[in-house]
């Protein structure tokens, strides 16, 4: 770093520090603008250390965008069908394409390689991190962004979540049956005992993401815990409220595809997001997808599976059917 640059750098870190103990926030805005054509990867640090208490004063909005959607549901590829539904509203209603990102796999992109060493596993650091994440994404790709994980929705310290209102403009949450997730693991090579200690997390082990990057394999851990877990985190009425949720079945998407792909459309637009409904157009959608070709794997479950799956997942199964009676569980 030249000398000058190191001055300049130096500078303008001390004047936005004074801006945030005097409350002068007009001028920190001017003055994280020149952090950032100086050095982003010092104005990225300045985030890192300071993204939890930014993101709740309300003066520092100019710096939090809501600009993810998140497509989640228990495993990433159960979310494939609805990336494809959102992907043509949008062509179709706003004339705009949009990215569909894996969450984890694009961090790892980001981040130093020194830096992901801090987060090898989900430790306060990591969980205290997710706003300064979103916000390198965000800050990364321009506009509104479609954004997947299987990670379980949590809070941290009361305060820290996994995503902020101020982040993330809406998310749907597609639930799959847990028998029908077994009978996919079976089908994927695990046995019996594996697809179950997966479902119900029993070894209680985060999943891993990993990515080559500089002839190097990354990886971060990804916190999807249970089924049951999983699902009743998304599914909480708070998160629901509060980012403007919405939850799909998987059965629902293949079986009423037309119904489905309007709802979804209607919270895209109750959520913000600008775009023209024409029902008759948005229903040619359904007929594009070639939903013939998706079938589920015929589920075959000995007794004492099925007891251990109901043992652990039947509490949910049952809120969720009594949440949507409309529902195939």
């Amino acid at each position: 770093m030249s000398f000058l640059k190191n001055i300049k750098l130096n500078y303008t870190t001390k004047v936005l520090n004074e801006c945030i103990e005097n409350n002068s926030f007009n001028e920190f805005q001017k003055n994280f603008e020149k952090l950032k054509k100086i050095d982003i990867k010092i104005a990225n640090k300045f985030i890192k250390y300071n993204s939890t208490s930014f993101i709740e004063n309300d003066e520092l909005n100019f710096l939090f965008n809501k600009n993810f959607i998140w497509l989640n549901s228990y495993r990433k590829q159960d979310v494939n069908l609805l990336s494809n539904i959102i992907t043509q509203i949008f062509k179709l209603s706003t004339k705009k394409n949009i990215e569909f990102l894996n969450f984890y796999e694009e961090v790892l992109k980001l981040l130093d390689d020194e830096e992901i060493k801090d987060y090898q596993t989900p430790n306060e650091i990591f969980l205290k991190s997710h706003y300064y994440f979103q916000m390198l994404i965000d800050n990364h790709y321009s506009g509104t962004k479609l954004i997947n994980t299987s990670s379980a929705f949590y809070e941290f310290d009361k305060k820290i979540h996994f995503t902020h209102h101020k982040l993330t403009r809406c998310y749907f949450y597609v639930i799959k049956h847990p028998y029908q997730i077994f009978a996919d693991l079976k089908n994927m090579g695990f046995g019996a005992q594996e697809a179950l200690s997966i479902l119900c997390n029993f070894e209680d082990r985060p999943d891993t993401v990993e990515i080559q990057k500089n002839n190097k394999k990354l990886f971060f851990p990804e916190n999807t815990k249970s089924w049951a877990t999983n699902v009743s985190s998304w599914t909480n009425e708070n998160a629901q409220t509060s980012l403007r949720g919405l939850t799909l079945f998987y059965d629902d998407l293949l079986n009423h595809t037309e119904d489905k792909i309007i709802e979804i459309a209607a919270h895209l637009k109750e959520s913000g997001i600008e775009m023209e409904l024409n029902p008759l157009e948005l229903s040619k959608i359904s007929d594009a997808l070639n939903l013939a070709k998706v079938k589920n794997i015929p589920i075959d479950l000995s007794n004492k599976e099925k007891k251990i799956i109901d043992r652990e997942c039947g509490d949910i199964i049952e809120k969720i059917r009594i949440k949507n009676q409309r529902s195939d569980f």
